[in-house]
C-alpha cells in the first residue's frame, strides 16, 4: 500500500511538471559547416490573402520566421520569408525574388524591408527555419533588430504587403505566431 501511495505521488509530481512547463520561444541550431549557433523562433507568423480571382479556395501565403545568428559572440538577426501560392503556376507565376520588398502594417505604423541581396550562408539550409511543405516557394532574408521584433509581436493588428508584385493586395494575418514572437525578442532571440 506504501509503495503504491508513493508511486501514485510520484506521478502527480511528474505530471505538474509536464503541464506547468511550456514549450519553448526558440530553437537552438548548431551550424556545423560555420560553428555558428542560430536561434528559431518557434512558430512563424503566416499571413494569406484570397485568390478567389483565380480559383475558389486559393490562397497566397507568406510566412515570417525570426532567427538570430550568434557569430562567435556577436548577433545578427534576421526575418526569413517563404512566400507560396495554391494557386496554379500557369495562372499567377511565384513572383522574382525581386519583387521582395515588404511593407509591414503593425498598428498602423509601417514598417518596410528590403531583402538582402542573397540569404547569409547560415540561413541557406531551408528546412530547419519553418519552411513551408509547399516545394514551390521564394526564400528572401531581411535584416532587422530587436526593437522591430518587439513591436511587430506586440502590436495588435498586422497585415503585410509585397509592394513589387503585379497583384499588390495586402495579405491578412493567418496563423498568429506572436507570442512566439514575443519570446523569441524579450529573450533578445537567444
Amino acid at each position: 500500500m506504501v509503495i503504491r501511495v508513493t508511486l501514485i505521488a510520484a506521478a502527480l509530481v511528474v505530471l505538474t511538471a509536464c503541464i506547468g512547463q511550456r514549450p519553448a520561444a526558440t530553437r537552438e541550431i548548431l551550424d556545423e559547416q560555420t560553428g555558428n549557433t542560430l536561434f528559431v523562433a518557434a512558430k512563424p507568423l503566416m499571413f494569406a490573402r484570397e485568390r478567389t480571382d483565380v480559383a475558389a479556395h486559393a490562397r497566397d501565403y507568406v510566412s515570417l520566421t525570426a532567427v538570430a545568428v550568434n557569430e562567435s559572440g556577436k548577433y545578427s538577426d534576421y526575418l526569413l520569408a517563404y512566400r507560396w501560392s495554391t494557386v496554379d503556376r500557369r495562372m499567377s507565376p511565384l513572383p522574382e525574388p525581386s519583387a521582395g520588398e515588404l511593407r509591414i502594417l503593425a498598428d498602423e505604423r509601417t514598417i518596410g524591408l528590403e531583402p538582402l541581396p542573397s540569404i547569409p550562408a547560415d540561413l541557406v539550409s531551408q528546412a530547419q527555419f519553418r519552411a513551408p511543405n509547399h516545394g514551390d516557394a521564394v526564400v528572401l532574408a531581411y535584416k532587422v533588430d530587436l526593437p522591430t521584433l518587439r513591436f511587430i509581436a506586440a502590436s495588435r493588428s498586422l497585415s503585410l504587403r509585397l509592394p513589387r508584385e503585379a497583384l499588390d493586395t495586402p495579405f491578412g494575418l493567418w496563423r498568429d505566431g506572436r507570442s512566439d514572437l514575443s519570446r523569441f525578442a524579450e529573450a533578445g532571440g537567444r
